[in-house]
């Protein structure tokens, strides 16, 4: 069990959800990282990754170009809650580089909080379906070129991938098929079909990318859905849009 502080969550949840609908690509990323989780499931998910390197660039230029003290202290309070001890500065007008200099001195820390609230924000985005299927769609950027080559940038170790750049299979943990049933309640998340066994035990599970591997997939925890055997299988399966219901607390 991991204790969450939940402390203005939401606000980065926003930021996240809003960059990735705008299509902001990873960028000044840990490609090593980024190559690990995207071949082979991992803890570390793609978003994990995502939302860490993303909040720290999104913020990058706010926190240097910060006027106001009130400002300031809002992120040491924050960080505080979080175990991560920064430094004060009193805004100096005087003083153009003050902030820069307060920054820098303070990045190492600013990097590991937004690396721990990724922890966070993942543990709510992941529960967000539609959410999933815009930031897989986003991952293949990293993949792939717009003229449907695979990028050349990120160091891929050698045959770790098919020749036209599509990702090879791989088993699926246990882990990552119950955060996935456990997530989709279940139920095939294209006809709502019980797969619990509790009702009916002909019905088979399975677990399907959302993104395809052959369109560029990854195998990554979080590009992974619960669909039953004729949906994942019935030739107008990858046409269908999900249903996504949800399950109302009361």
């Amino acid at each position: 069990m991991s204790e969450y502080k939940f402390q203005s969550i939401y606000k980065f949840v926003s930021d996240i959800y809003m960059l990735v609908e705008n299509d902001f690509n990873f960028w000044n990323f840990n490609e090593e990282a980024f190559v690990q989780s995207a071949l082979k499931f991992n803890r570390n998910s793609l978003l994990h990754i995502y939302v860490a390197s993303s909040l720290y660039c999104y913020y990058w230029d706010r926190f240097i170009d910060m006027t106001d003290d009130d400002e300031v202290e809002w992120w040491i309070k924050l960080m505080k809650v979080y175990n991560i001890r920064i430094s004060n500065v009193k805004y100096d007008e005087d003083d153009n580089a003050l902030i820069e200099r307060w920054f820098k001195k303070n990045e190492k820390k600013i990097i590991k909080f937004f690396e721990l609230i990724s922890e966070e924000v993942v543990h709510i985005l992941f529960n967000d379906k539609h959410f999933l299927v815009m930031f897989n769609n986003l991952v293949r950027n990293v993949i792939i070129d717009e003229d449907g080559s695979y990028v050349n940038y990120v160091k891929w170790p050698e045959n770790s991938r098919n020749e036209d750049g599509t990702i090879k299979r791989c088993r699926i943990p246990q882990w990552v098929k119950h955060a996935v049933f456990y997530r989709d309640k279940g139920r095939c998340v294209s006809c709502n079909r019980d797969l619990t066994d509790l009702v009916s035990i002909l019905n088979t599970r399975n677990f399907d990318h959302i993104v395809a591997l052959k369109d560029y997939g990854t195998n990554d925890p979080c590009n992974l859905q619960l669909t039953c055997e004729h949906c994942n299988k019935s030739k107008g399966a990858k046409d269908k849009v999900p249903i996504y219901k949800y399950q109302r607390w009361w």
